[in-house]
This record gives structure tokens, sequence and C-alpha cells, in this order.
């Protein structure tokens, strides 16, 4: 049934009369409000107030919000004069440290949720398992692989429209995973070296020697997933490719073996082949692997078996998890620091060291300093309020709590972003952002279609 048209506006009668009482409204209070700061001197807030910290807990006192802007042209320069964003600090390749300045909670609200569930990266979606004689469920595996980041430029792949689209190497990847537990580590590595140089098309005596070990054995892990020998080669190689530029790769979490107990076989997602579609080799020169090469997927015991192809594909974090590039993605409101009294020698070195380490530091106390009490060494000054915790321990003594007043700016925002690895934190934030510019433009479209439909649109 199909669903009704929504009004977005009652009739046009109606609807101007409000318009034009919310139009009066609006002027009326942009001049009252100036009115009063011209005959009183009030001090107003482009957030509308302010948070205290206090012993109990953090409270907002309000304060006389600036003007409401006469109209939109108005409202965009108050926002461009005022809205700021600087990199503070990157800990690492998958971490960024910014602010955001002169913007409302909804704001820095909504380019979170963006940053968790709408930006895409691209993740296993569809698992084919031949064969699998492990202890882990086939529907346990496939979950697992689905949890592996891969470290790939989703931009570089289209999106599937609806499950009646057709997989191409335009918006598919493939994995392919083959492997067997043997007796021991040592035949393990023995049969996987035969297995190389047979694929490879090199050492034909070895390779011949090590498949009729392997058959003597029961296995036929000679045999191709998808029966093209052109495929495995390829896959092959750039796996060969990446752990030549990736030395330490093949010392990464390597099985353990316990005396007394049958061998193990550890299967990561270093073990996972890229198999190239189309023209992916051209592409992606260097490859696609995953993110991190030592994640477990599964553990083998002598004689069991994992075949597998993997399809990975683009998609966003509302559909599920895996696509989400963060780890965590939160901020935080910036502190607000004042000395209402000076803090000298001990107490000030208390306070630096013990009380807010990194909030404050030290100074040498000059002559102005002296007051009736005598000389003093050092005084305590406000130095990077970014590293306050809120921790609030001065409070515990008397004299601090009287001498420091923390409070918090509502529209000054310490956002941090650390990446799952898939997407460096740059281009998450740069995606986000470009995110909801098109959520804002979508709305802006459906605004002036709907007042065209009732006739308001001057």
């Amino acid at each position: 049934i199909a669903r009704p048209p929504i009004n977005f506006l009652p009739s046009v009668n109606k609807q101007s009369q409000r318009y034009n009482n919310h139009k009066q409204y609006l002027q009326l209070s942009h001049n009252l409000a100036l009115h009063l700061v011209h005959v009183v001197d009030i001090k107003m807030s482009a957030a509308g107030g302010h948070y205290e910290v206090t012993e109990s807990g953090i409270h907002f006192r309000h304060e006389p919000p600036l003007p409401t802007p006469k109209n939109g042209q108005e409202f965009l320069e108050r926002f461009q004069s005022g809205f700021n964003i600087n990199i503070l600090e990157k800990p690492s390749d998958n971490e960024l440290v910014f602010e955001l300045i002169g913007v409302d909670v909804s704001f820095a609200n909504a380019l979170r949720r963006i940053m968790i569930s709408e930006v895409p990266t691209v993740a296993i979606e569809h698992v084919y398992m031949w064969n699998n004689s492990s202890i882990v469920h086939d529907e346990v595996l496939a979950h697992r692989l689905g949890l592996v980041p891969i470290n790939v430029d989703p931009r570089l792949f289209d999106e599937f429209l609806g499950e009646d689209d057709e997989a191409t190497d335009r918006n598919t990847i493939v994995f392919r995973l083959t492997v067997k537990c043997g007796k021991s580590k040592k035949e393990d590595e023995k049969l996987e070296k035969a297995r190389r140089m047979r694929e490879n098309g090199g050492g034909a005596g070895v390779a011949a020697a090590g498949g009729r070990d392997h058959e003597e054995e029961g296995g036929d892990n000679a045999d191709t997933i998808m029966d093209q020998a052109d495929l495995d080669k390829a896959a092959r190689e750039s796996a060969l490719l990446y752990q030549s530029k990736h030395v330490d790769v093949i010392k990464l979490a390597q099985a353990i073996e316990t005396p007394g107990r049958p061998y193990t076989r550890h299967v990561y997602s270093k073990d996972l082949e890229w198999v190239p579609q189309g023209d992916q080799s051209e592409r992606f020169p260097n490859g696609i692997r995953p993110v991190h090469e030592d994640i477990l997927l599964a553990k083998l015991r002598p004689g069991q078996i994992i075949e597998l192809e993997a399809h990975g594909r683009r998609g966003v974090g509302k559909d599920h998890a895996k696509y989400s590039p963060v780890a965590t993605a939160s901020y935080r409101l910036m502190p607000r620091i004042e000395l209402i009294q000076p803090v000298y020698d001990e107490l000030a070195e208390e306070l630096v060291n013990l009380y807010e380490p990194g909030v404050f530091r030290l100074e040498k106390c000059s002559e102005k300093d002296n007051d009736d009490h005598g000389t003093h060494r050092v005084k305590a000054v406000v130095h990077n309020p970014y590293a306050c915790t809120m921790s609030r321990n001065y409070m515990r003594n008397a004299t601090l709590k009287e001498s420091i007043k923390i409070t918090r700016i509502p529209n000054h925002f310490i956002f941090s972003i650390e990446s799952v690895g898939m997407l460096p934190p740059g281009v998450i934030l740069a995606e986000s952002l470009r995110i909801l510019q098109g959520k804002c433009r979508n709305l802006i479209r459906l605004i002036d279609e709907s007042l065209e439909a009732e006739g308001l649109n001057e």
C-alpha cells in the first residue's frame, strides 16, 4: 500500500499568518535584546551559559544569549566568524585529537554519530564454505572473518544498490583461505613450501615429492577452490609480494606447541590470500591485505582443514558494526580554569605536582607578589587547561577550593578519534563532514520543495 504524501506545512492562509507572526516575534526579540545590551551592562554568551564545576557535580549557569539573527545571512556570518577547527595532537597513525569551536552540541554529536555509523568501509560480507572440519562452526567462522578489518580505500569501490546487483571487480574483493593441519609443525612447513613451489611453477622435482608426501597423508590441498589456476597463482604472488615487504609477517603469531599435547595449528588473518578480480592487480599493485596479520581465526588439530572463499564489499556501520571505521569517537567540553586568588610556595607545588599535574606550572615570584604574609618563592599559574581531567582533587584542600574556579565552555569541544585502521582518522573526519554536508543539502531541497508545493516560496 502506497504511503500518503506527508504535508510538512498546513494550509497557505494559516501558515502565512503564522509565518508573519513569527517574523514579527523574531524582530521584536532582536530589538529587545539590543536594547538591553545598550541600556544594561549584561554579559551575553554565544552558548547561552557555561558549566560550573563543584564538589557535587557540574551545573549549568544560564546567561543571556546573543540576539536572534534577523535572517539567514546574519546567522551565517555569525557562524563563520565564531567557528574554528584545529588539530591538537596525533598520538599515533590511528589517533587524532582536534577541537571544534563555536558550534552547538547537536553539531558535534551529529559528527560523532556519522563517524560511527555512516562513513563507508570494506569488509567481508559473504563466505562460501567449501570444507570445514574444525571445531569452529561455519557461522562463527564467517562472523569472525567479517570482523577482520581490511586495509583498502572504500572510495575506490562502487556501492551495492541492492542484493540483486551483480558482483564485479568494481564492487567486490575476493579472499581465499586454504589451511590444513599436519602431524607436526615441521610437516606443515614442508607441505607449505612444496605447495608454494608447485603453484609458482618452479622446482618440479621437489614439488612432486612434496605432492606425493601430501597424497600419502590423504590430503588434497593441491586442488584449487575455483578451479582456476591463473587466479590461484595471482593470489599467491600477491601474498608473497606483501610478505617480501613485511619480513616480520612470517614471524607473527606462530603456533604455540606445548610438550605432551597434540600439535595445534593456529589459523591467522595472514593466511587469507587475496585473489585479484578483473584489473584489480593493476589498480592495487601493493595488494589488499587485512589491517592486522595476527588476528586468530581458528585452531586446527592434525587432519583438520578449512577451505573457503570470502567476498568483501562496501558498507556502513549502521548496517553492521564490522563496517564502522572507528574504535572510539568521543568528545568532551573544553575546561576554563581561573585563579581567583594567588597560590604560593608549598601549596603551589602541591597543586602543580599532586592535584592537577600538567594543568598548572610554577613561576618565580617577583617583588610585586609579596604581601603582608611575607615574601614568596614561587606561584602557580595556569599552563594547559586542555590537560585538565576534571578530577576536582584540589577541592580536598579548603584554600585551593576557594582559590580556583573551573568551568566548561559549552560550545568548545575536544574531539578524539581512534581509527580501527581501515581509514586514517583525518580521512574519517573529512568524510564525515562531507556526509553531513550532503544531509544539509538534502534537507534544504526537501524544505524548498515543500514551500514551493504550499506556495510559500518567494
